[in-house]
């Protein structure tokens, strides 16, 4: 609520004063969804784009004045520096990670409406281990029978030494599948090795299982997803 007074003065030198009152009428958004979750990046790489939803909810038109993303997020937009009643615009924030591990950052809106900045949270991890597949189907194979080999990369892009603790196969169907490797307990910095995997059913249908590599380079364990039909 504010409040003033017109003062009226006439020429005989009578005042005349009227209360004047009002309400300021503020516009009102909303920034959708309230957080984001980045799935895991290599470093030195940019993520897909996730979207975000500036919506004018209200009776007014909303000035913005400034949308940014902390570092290592990054954003581009469609808005205008007035968005009208009813009209909404897109804004699309990457994830280009510079060092392993977990990331957090905010985008942020500034206008003149009701509770600015808008937020929304943004999260990811990011790693040093780069594998050349996320995936492999080994298609049809008979019961009791191997398939051929497929090797698998995996290849150190940090600065230092890659441990590695631990190379296994989870998931539903483990002893369904078999792995060897070269990469030892450490991969150099730059270094690869090869991770050889095969499928082997012991029954029939649809089998799977994870190739998990457990290391300190970042959003470890790391999974390749093993898939096979026995037949």
């Amino acid at each position: 609520m504010h409040l003033a007074s017109l003062e009226i003065k006439y020429s005989g030198g009578s005042v005349l004063d009227v209360a004047l009152t009002g309400t300021g009428v503020q516009g009102t958004v909303s920034l959708m969804p309230s957080q984001m979750t980045f799935a895991l990046q290599l470093v030195g790489t940019t993520s897909s784009a996730q979207t975000a939803t500036l919506t004018n909810t209200g009776s007014q038109t909303v000035n913005i004045s400034n949308i940014q993303a902390t570092a290592p997020f990054g954003e581009t937009n469609n808005c205008p520096g007035a968005l009208p009643p009813g009209n909404k615009c897109q804004i699309q924030v990457t994830f280009t990670p510079t060092q392993k591990g977990d990331a957090n950052g905010t985008l942020q809106v500034r206008d003149d409406a009701k509770g600015s900045p808008q937020e929304v949270a943004l999260s990811g991890t990011a790693t040093e281990v780069k594998l050349s597949a996320t995936s492999v189907n080994f298609g049809d194979q008979k019961v009791g029978t191997k398939s051929s080999t497929v090797p698998i990369k995996l290849t150190n892009v940090g600065t230092v030494a890659l441990a590695i603790s631990q190379i296994a196969l989870t998931g539903n169907d483990p002893g369904d599948f078999s792995e060897t490797n070269n990469c030892g307990t450490s991969v150099p910095p730059g270094g690869s090795c090869t991770i050889k995997v095969k499928f082997q059913p012991q029954k029939q249908g649809q089998r799977s299982a994870d190739l998990s590599i457990s290391d300190d380079g970042g959003g470890s364990p790391q999974q390749v997803g093993l898939f096979g039909n026995g037949t």
